[in-house]
């Protein structure tokens, strides 16, 4: 069951206490050490701690312990056992591209930033790297010995068994409830919603939903493809699961999903290619959970029959369809991808001939078809070579500064020790020889401060030059590296058909190309 997270509101003496404690934030020195306050909610209940309740007590604990807050990362609706905290939107853009700007990512608890081992370990590891240091609002943390890692880790080892007892209760409850003839738990399956009927909270048959469903269902026992049906819903502008176009493969999940009959089923995940399966009762029975089936359970074998024989007329296609290259960088004027596909046409001498061809699936009548791929894909590398293969590939490494600032800060204290020890009355304050070494040495203290580049002593990304083009790092890297360097870039090459038939290709380029196609090093195992 997934859950959908809003973001929260904050009430009117929340907001004036969050423009206090930032008032004060401000107010802090430049040199105070720099906090990411990370703030994240799987689900917002009246039991869980709310994010503006966890992001107050985050600041007021940052300001009594002079920490300057320099950025909040709120990840609602995300479960830290499904996501690592580098792959969360917010927090994840901190870790990977915004390492500079903070000191430390104060949190909480320690189970609202992580809640596996493997990723608590990745963390520390990434701590190690970047001089960086955790702090937890109800947990004691302390990444600065091998024992301190240990309790850390202990620590996470039980939110980690937390966690796994909260999915063990969840799968226990299921259990239960899947087997009751009434609705509990979970989203309704298309065409289907919920309504107490003699007191027990059944299914019933949205209305615009269900005529859906049984449009379907007429228009593929006609042997209507999917891809048909789901422009004619479009028009219809029926309503679809996420407010997107229909496609086929919406049209035949809802088709082949035994939930259409009314009946209770689990299972419909990704692992399983959303397949879902009828629960069946201790007599082997399957539940129903209502009174009004979109489809009757001869129906629904019926339909079944019909798209297994459309299927199994186009499976020798599947074999040889291939992906499509450039997919995401080619497009049509339209804004839509462009697809390669396969055709098939029967010779006299009983071969299949097989045609590939690109298209924009929106664009069919009149149709947008370019005949030859192989020219299309030619055409956009050469552009690309002319465009971009002179450009020297860039490598992004981080520099720690703490280092220079160690030897900037002796340094500093050295020469207020001799400047002190020169003014009159100081222990240098003699002639002869002791006040000329005083000033030699401070001489030299001042000579090697003004050789430390004040940028070296902060944290900062430098861009290193790696002594070649991107024209040979596509040709030994072949296609693929290509492809991977367009799509992180954002460049496109947008296709459109002329008056004359002819087909005009564009390479469009973004302003900022040069630092989109910086390379970066995986921080993460």
């Amino acid at each position: 069951m997934t859950a959908t997270q809003t973001a929260p509101e904050w009430t009117a003496e929340e907001l004036t206490e969050l423009a206090e404690l930032q008032t004060r934030n401000e107010s802090l020195p430049e040199d105070a050490p720099r906090g990411l306050l990370s703030v994240r909610l799987s689900i917002l209940t009246e039991d869980t701690t709310s994010p503006a309740r966890q992001e107050l007590d985050l600041r007021r604990y940052a300001n009594r312990e002079g920490i300057r807050v320099v950025g909040v990362a709120r990840d609602l609706g995300v479960s830290a056992t499904k996501k690592a905290p580098w792959e969360r939107k917010e927090l994840g853009d901190w870790l990977n591209n915004r390492i500079p700007e903070f000191d430390l990512i104060l949190f909480w608890k320690l189970d609202r930033f992580i809640r596996r081992i493997s990723d608590l370990h990745e963390v520390i590891k990434w701590c190690e790297k970047f001089g960086k240091n955790l702090l937890s609002l109800n947990d004691t943390l302390d990444l600065s010995s091998p024992m301190a890692q240990a309790m850390v880790t202990f620590i996470a080892a039980v939110a980690e068994i937390e966690a796994a007892n909260t999915k063990t209760r969840v799968s226990s409850h299921w259990e239960y409830t899947k087997q009751q003839d009434q609705w509990r738990i979970g989203k309704p399956s298309y065409g289907y919603t919920t309504a107490r009927v003699d007191g027990k909270l059944r299914l019933v048959q949205e209305s615009e939903q269900a005529r859906a469903v049984r449009y379907m269902y007429r228009a593929a026992m006609r042997g209507v493809p999917a891809n048909r049906i789901a422009k004619v819903l479009d028009r219809a502008k029926v309503p679809t699961y996420s407010n997107r176009k229909w496609n086929n493969q919406q049209i035949l999940r809802t088709l082949r999903n035994p939930a259409v009959k009314g009946i209770r089923t689990e299972g419909g995940t990704k692992a399983t290619t959303y397949k879902s399966t009828p629960v069946l009762d201790k007599r082997g029975q399957e539940i129903r959970v209502t009174d009004e089936p979109i489809l009757t359970g001869e129906e629904f074998e019926k339909v079944q029959a019909a798209l297994a024989i459309r299927a199994k007329n186009k499976r020798h296609h599947e074999k040889n369809r291939r992906p499509t290259r450039f997919l995401g960088v080619m497009k049509h004027e339209c804004g839509r991808n462009v697809n390669e596909t396969n055709n098939y046409k029967s010779l006299s001498t009983g071969e299949i001939k097989e045609y590939r061809y690109l298209r924009c699936p929106d664009c069919r009548k009149p149709g947008f078809v370019i005949p030859d791929p192989e020219h299309a894909y030619s055409a956009l590398a050469q552009a690309v070579f002319e465009a971009l293969g002179d450009f020297e590939v860039i490598r992004r490494e981080y520099a720690r500064g703490d280092e220079n600032r160690r030897e900037r800060t002796r340094l500093e204290e050295s020469i207020a020790y001799y400047m002190t020890g020169l003014e009159p009355g100081g222990r240098f304050d003699k002639s002869g020889f002791i006040r000329e070494k005083a000033e030699t040495t401070l001489d030299a203290l001042m000579s090697d401060l003004g050789k430390i580049d004040p940028e070296s002593t902060k944290d900062r990304w430098i861009y290193e030059s790696t002594g070649i083009t991107y024209s040979q790092h596509w040709k030994s890297g072949g296609i693929e590296a290509m492809e991977r360097d367009l799509l992180s870039a954002g460049i496109t090459f947008e296709l459109s058909r002329q008056d004359d038939g002819e087909i005009l290709g564009k390479l469009v380029i973004p302003h900022d190309v040069k630092e989109r196609l910086i390379r970066m090093d995986n921080n993460w195992g």
